[in-house]
């Protein structure tokens, strides 16, 4: 089974669980029904953010720096700009 089917299978079963606690098929208290369940979506969404938001800010304040990747890229920089003077083109 791919990563695709073991996704969309638990979406499918959170999706009819989600409903039938909805419908008043599971056995949920009456404020548990008309509050909280009806917006159980939205909050798991908001925590998926926050998570994805959090996780990329912690990773942006670690980021290391790559020197020898710098250099690297300067070099490449040069020899591209020697490159397009060779052709005649102007370049500021």
């Amino acid at each position: 089974m791919t990563k695709a089917q073991q996704l969309a299978t638990a979406f499918t079963a959170a999706a009819v669980g989600w409903l039938l606690g909805l419908a008043g098929v599971l056995p949920l208290s009456e404020t548990v029904r008309t509050q909280i369940w009806p917006v159980l979506p939205l909050l798991l969404v908001v925590s998926l953010g926050s998570y994805a938001f959090i996780n990329i800010g912690y990773n942006l304040l670690v980021f290391r720096e790559c020197p020898e990747a710098y250099h690297e890229l300067m070099q490449e920089i040069q020899e591209a700009k020697d490159d397009l003077r060779t052709k005649n083109v102007d370049i500021a």
